[in-house]
């Protein structure tokens, strides 16, 4: 089995992604395809394939289950170790567990200690290593030599055939598909999901869509081979691979419709849409897709039944409650000013009045005195509201501005050509 490793590049085939279907039917989750409520106030029939809802909560599992079957009695033995963010790993503790392989994970250090936690008690071997992915894969590949364990990467064939069954799903489900995007990490998903739709509708337009802070595909189809890019701490950590796979790459490659770059501000919005519209928790990484369309990347699908997959949904709850106030913040329903105010309890009322009758809520206020330039009856106030809408938040900002000129407001504005249409 161990030629499919070694023979690079490989190009996936979509009798691999039938067969793949084949070996995992009785081990995944046959997740949803539903129409994206959102779709109400928007120009596109957005649909989503929610592979949040697997048992480990990604699509890892597809490819990682088909992986460990394939490969069989080779890895019986000394098991596997497969270097990840968190859903692959996830996805292996669990599947290892169920078919009896044994597993090591190796996880970068600033991986959410719940991660690693549930790693463990999965069953898998946790191993904490470096600060990126390509750390902890460097010593994953370091090991292999005395361990003798087999190494499992996301640009596996196994792995790809596996994960190129979400694009089975979607047009067995929705026959009527006009266009497909996937998040794009090191481009397992987008390679699979790519091969199984264009044959079974050749019709259908496939994009990838990957974080602007992490753009490896982009610059691999822009340059004609995977390159390395520098990588940044990201809403969306899950697609932060500095190289896109050769094995996707080879895939990809004069296949893709287009490939999307997505600023990170979008994607703090496309998780805030998630959980207030569909009431569906995913991750930075799971939502790529539907920030694409939020970020007005894809015009030309307007009308269009466009199904957008969701590839996970695990976030720890620290880092969802910083996502949610970053998304706020960028559809600007968190509005920061500083106000200057009489010095007595009349201001502070005052201030207090409009919040209260412009229905906001007043979320932080911090005064300050002591660095004030102005004169000594006047003090400043740091203030920080959530807003209902758009609507409220410029009503709101007017109405300050009408009785305190010197208002100073601090907010993320979006650029009009940036905004999705709304009926």
């Amino acid at each position: 089995m161990e030629e499919l490793q070694n023979n690079y590049p490989h190009v996936l085939t979509f009798n691999e992604i039938k067969k793949a279907a084949e070996t995992i039917e009785d081990g995944i989750i046959h997740t949803p395809l539903c129409e994206a409520k959102m779709t109400k106030f928007m120009d596109y029939n957005v649909y989503l394939k929610c592979e949040n809802l697997q048992y480990t909560g990604s699509c890892a599992e597809r490819g990682i289950r088909n992986a460990l079957i394939g490969y069989g009695n080779d890895i019986a033995g000394h098991g596997v170790i497969v270097p990840s963010h968190g859903n692959m790993a996830l996805a292996a503790a669990y599947h290892g567990v169920s078919l009896g392989i044994p597993v090591t994970v190796v996880l970068p250090e600033n991986t959410p200690p719940s991660h690693a936690q549930r790693c463990s008690e999965l069953g898998a071997d946790v191993v904490l290593v470096g600060d990126t992915l390509q750390d902890s894969t460097f010593y994953a590949k370091k090991v292999l030599r005395d361990s003798h364990q087999l190494l499992i990467t996301s640009d596996d064939p196994y792995v790809m055939a596996g994960l190129g069954t979400v694009g089975v799903e979607i047009i067995t489900q929705l026959p009527e598909t006009d266009a497909v995007i996937v998040p794009v990490a090191s481009g397992a998903l987008l390679a699979g999901v790519l091969i199984a739709c264009k044959k079974l509708k050749c019709s259908c337009l496939v994009y990838g869509a990957e974080c602007s802070k992490a753009p490896k595909m982009m610059k691999a189809l822009q340059s004609g081979g995977p390159v390395n890019v520098a990588t940044f701490p990201s809403l969306a950590d899950g697609l932060s691979a500095a190289v896109a796979g050769p094995n996707a790459f080879a895939t990809i490659k004069g296949r893709l419709d287009r490939m999307l770059v997505v600023d990170e501000m979008y994607i703090s919005r496309a998780l805030i849409s998630m959980l207030e519209c569909e009431r569906l928790v995913a991750d930075g990484a799971g939502v790529c897709a539907i920030a694409a369309v939020m970020q007005g990347l894809v015009p030309e699908l307007r009308g269009k039944r466009a199904v957008c997959v969701v590839s996970g949904g695990n976030i720890d709850s620290g880092r969802l409650a910083r996502t949610i106030q970053r998304g706020l913040g960028a559809n600007g329903r968190l509005m920061r000013f500083a106000v200057a105010l009489p010095d007595n309890r009349s201001g502070l009322e005052q201030l207090a009045k409009i919040i209260a009758e412009e229905s906001t809520v007043l979320k932080s206020l911090v005064t300050e005195q002591m660095w004030v330039h102005s004169d000594v009856a006047t003090t400043w106030a740091n203030v920080v509201v959530e807003t209902v809408n758009d609507e409220n938040a410029v009503k709101f900002k007017d109405r300050l501005r009408d009785i305190f000129p010197s208002a100073r407001f601090a907010i993320t504005d979006i650029d009009e050509k940036h905004k999705v249409g709304v009926r």
